[in-house]
C-alpha cells in the first residue's frame, strides 16, 4: 500500500513512490534503479574528501563527530560480543575508517565494499585491503564473531539473501551488528517526504524497530540489544531543512535535531536511527 512520495534531492531529482508491506511492516522503494546503475546516484567524491585534515567548520564539526561516533561502534561491538578482539566482517566499509580503529584496537577485520574508489581510499590512507562483494563467496563459513552493517543494510538489493549468508558466516554466538535509520523517528515525521534519511533511490529500505527485528528473525537471529545512535537526528535534521529550502537550514536543523535528542532520551523507538545487535540462534 501507498506509504509516500519522496523525491532525490542529491543527484538525480526524480520521484519514487514508498510501499508498505500490509504483512510485515517493511517499507520500500518501488521500482529503483537497477544494482548495476546505482554508481551514478551516489556522490563518492564528497566522501572521498574527508580525511584526517578537513577545512571549514562544518567540516571540522564531522571529523569530531565521527571520532566519537567510532569509539561509540567500537563500544558497542565489544560490549555486546563480550570480548576485546576476534574476527570482524565490516559490510559496506566505505573509505574504511571504522575497520581501521577496530583494526587498531586488536581486532582481525575483514572489510566488503563494493565500490573501487572507496577501496582505494582505504588502502592508500590505512592500507587496508578491502573486498569487493562478490569476493564474500570465498569466506568459509563459521568465520566470524562479529559482522557489522553501519548503515548498509537499507542500500541491499537482496536482504533476505544477505541475512542467510550473515548466519552461515557467523560463529555459534556471533553477533550481528546493524544500524538503520527508524522511519517510526520523531524527526521522520516531522518532516515527512522531505525527511533526509529517506534518501530515496540509495535506501531501498525503510524500516521501523519491529519490522528489522521481524525480519531478522525469520534468518535466525534474536535481538540482543538496541540504542540509538546519537547525533543522527542533527544530521539529518540539518539536511531535512536543507531540503526544504528553509532559511538558516543549519540553525533550524541543530535546533530541531536538539528536540529529537531529547525526546528519544525517553522513548528510544523515537530515535532518528537506531543500532541493533543481533544474535546467531542455534
Amino acid at each position: 500500500m501507498p506509504y509516500a512520495n519522496c523525491t532525490d534531492f542529491t543527484v538525480s531529482h526524480e520521484s519514487y513512490t514508498l510501499l508498505s508491506c500490509p504483512q510485515c511492516g517493511v517499507v520500500y522503494t518501488a521500482n529503483p534503479p537497477k544494482e548495476a546503475d546505482t554508481a551514478r546516484y551516489d556522490k563518492l567524491e564528497q566522501k572521498l574528501k574527508l580525511g584526517d585534515s578537513p577545512a571549514g567548520l562544518i567540516n571540522r564539526l564531522y571529523y569530531y563527530v565521527r571520532i566519537r561516533t567510532l569509539n561509540n561502534k567500537a563500544r558497542i561491538v565489544e560490549n555486546q560480543s563480550y570480548r576485546t578482539g576476534g574476527s570482524l566482517l565490516n559490510y559496506g566499509a566505505k573509505t574504511g575508517f571504522f575497520s581501521h580503529r577496530m583494526e587498531s584496537r586488536g581486532w582481525k577485520v575483514t572489510s566488503i565494499e563494493k565500490y573501487h574508489e572507496e577501496r582505494l581510499f582505504s588502502l592508500e590512507m590505512f592500507h587496508h585491503r578491502m573486498y569487493d562483494v562478490p569476493e564474500m563467496d570465498q569466506f568459509h563459513n563459521e568465520t566470524f564473531d562479529v559482522i557489522t552493517l553501519w548503515h548498509v543494510f537499507e542500500h541491499c538489493y537482496d536482504p533476505h539473501g544477505l541475512l542467510d549468508r550473515f548466519y552461515n558466516l557467523l560463529r555459534p554466538n556471533g553477533i550481528l551488528v546493524m544500524a538503520c535509520p527508524n522511519i517510526n523517528s520523531t524527526d521522520a515525521k516531522h518532516y515527512g517526504a522531505y525527511w533526509a534519511a529517506y534518501d530515496v533511490p540509495r535506501h531501498l529500505w525503510h524500516f521501523n524497530p519491529t519490522s528489522l527485528s521481524s525480519l531478522a528473525h525469520k534468518h535466525g537471529f534474536t535481538l540482543m540489544h538496541r540504542e540509538k545512535m546519537p547525533f543522527d537526528s542533527f544530521y539529518i535534521s540539518v539536511l531535512s531543512e536543507k531540503q526544504k529550502k528553509h532559511f538558516f537550514p543549519f540553525l533550524r536543523g541543530m535546533l530541531y535535531g536538539l528536540y529529537c535528542w531529547l525526546v528519544s532520551l525517553v522513548k528510544q523507538d523515537k530515535s532518528s536511527s537506531i543500532v541493533y545487535v543481533f544474535r546467531k540462534r542455534q
